[in-house]
């Protein structure tokens, strides 16, 4: 009984071995898929971060059985003769061709370290060194603002103004408070400027106009700088909005060499 349990359990252990060195080819109808078919998917998904399992292997095995199944059948129906189903196909094609386009151009023009480095600092300084609580009022016209400076003038609570006049939504409950820690550079220019001329408790006693409206701003408090991160931390998130204005400014090019002519 012994001898028995130790060749099914070297049976299973070489089977799980066997499974993890590689897939084995499936057919389905006649239709081959191929194990280095099921290999280059399950790579992929090591590579991405996961643990190659036999029950990794399997799920890619059934994935691509269901896939070739539900093909055959599609292909049975004839769908691909229809209209739409044509159209389709074209349009996922162009996408495809299209993104490879953009790709193969990113891997062409990479951005320089030095370039990603650079425009860090500068997205640093546009930042600022200083963070603020901020409140704000914001109101339509002019008479409203007016209003609003006439009350805080009077004497009026900064919250008490808010919850009467405001039309922020987001704040209006609030008495006008903004909840989290900000920059001056994530208001409208004319808003930024006012609240780096604030000291902590002031407020704007002449509305600044912006967006279409009118804001009362008060900075609660201030301090230095911290939530901006560090280079180390976000340099592939800058690095990745280079390659997008790059590769935009590319497809300008082609756009504006294109002879492009509009029937009537």
């Amino acid at each position: 009984m012994q001898h028995k349990a130790l060749v099914v359990g070297l049976s299973l252990a070489l089977a799980s071995t066997l499974a993890l060195a590689a897939p084995s080819a499936v057919t389905v109808n006649g239709k081959t898929i191929s194990a280095q078919a099921q290999e280059k998917i399950i790579q992929q998904i090591v590579k991405n971060g996961q643990k190659r399992t036999p029950e990794l292997e399997m799920q890619v095995r059934n994935q691509l059985i269901q896939k070739e199944v539900l093909l055959q059948e599609a292909n049975r129906q004839k769908l691909a003769n229809r209209a739409e189903v044509r159209d389709a196909i074209n349009n996922a094609r162009d996408s495809v061709l299209i993104n490879a386009l953009i790709a193969d151009f990113a891997k062409k023009n990479p951005v320089k370290d030095a370039d990603v480095k650079k425009f860090y600092e500068e997205q640093k300084k546009a930042y600022g060194d200083k963070e603020y609580k901020v409140s704000v009022i914001a109101v339509k016209t002019e008479a409203d603002a007016k209003k609003v400076t006439d009350a805080l003038k009077d004497g009026d609570k900064f919250a008490d103004v808010a919850k009467k006049y405001s039309v922020d939504t987001g704040t209006k409950d609030k008495g006008g408070q903004i909840d989290n820690w900000t920059s001056s550079a994530n208001f409208p220019q004319l808003v930024g400027l006012a609240i780096r001329s604030l000291d902590d408790g002031d407020y704007t006693e002449v509305p600044v106009r912006a967006n279409g409206g009118y804001y009362i701003i008060r900075v609660d408090d201030s301090r230095k700088a911290q939530l901006f991160p560090t280079y180390d931390k976000s340099k592939d998130h800058y690095r990745n909005m280079l390659v997008q204005t790059k590769v935009q400014q590319n497809i300008q090019e082609l756009f504006q060499k294109a002879n492009i002519k509009v029937g009537k």
